[in-house]
């Protein structure tokens, strides 16, 4: 292999033979860029946070920029111990003081009972027969009734009277949530 060839392949051990892959359970699986990046994304972002935590603050209260594993090197060569780093914790009220206004807290109740709103709508579209549940779905993504009335088998008329039954269900059945 060749240095230009060398310095064009990524520098992972999850890439070889021009092929990325993850171990899972102690298995090595062959994946796509971007299964792999989808894969690690999280790890790596757990890493990353952690990282920024490790961050020294200088006595001007900033964040050092220097590599940790720099820093320790450099302490062990010296024979001192290596440095307890916990970086500031960041308060709302920074926000506040800096000119940003917070949102409003989110609201835990109505949150609940929209959740609790679309679990019951589901049921009751699960429990539809198919060709009105095929109905209720084409009208949900924005179909006319002259559109679904051909991939039906219907008339615009029988579509129209069909969704207007089937609306007057579905309010019925979610009155104690409307």
């Amino acid at each position: 292999m060749s240095i230009k060839e060398n310095q064009s392949q990524p520098k992972n051990k999850d890439f070889y033979n021009g092929t990325w892959h993850l171990t899972i359970d102690e298995q090595v699986i062959e994946v796509t860029k971007e299964e792999y990046r989808a894969y690690k994304r999280p790890a790596w972002a757990e890493r990353k946070r952690k990282e920024r935590e490790m961050r020294c603050i200088d006595e001007k209260g900033n964040r050092c920029i220097k590599s940790c594993r720099e820093c320790d090197f450099e302490r062990a060569e010296k024979g001192l111990p290596p440095l307890e780093r916990t970086s500031s914790v960041l308060s709302l009220d920074k926000f506040t003081e800096d000119g940003f206004e917070v949102s409003d807290a989110v609201n835990i109740a109505e949150l609940v009972a929209d959740k609790l709103l679309l679990e019951e709508l589901f049921a009751a579209l699960e429990e539809l027969d198919p060709d009105n549940r095929r109905i209720m779905y084409l009208f949900s993504i924005g179909k006319s009734e002259r559109d679904i009335a051909p991939d039906i088998g219907l008339s615009q008329k029988a579509i129209n009277k069909r969704k207007t039954k089937l609306f007057a269900q579905l309010r019925e059945r979610l009155k104690d949530f409307i």
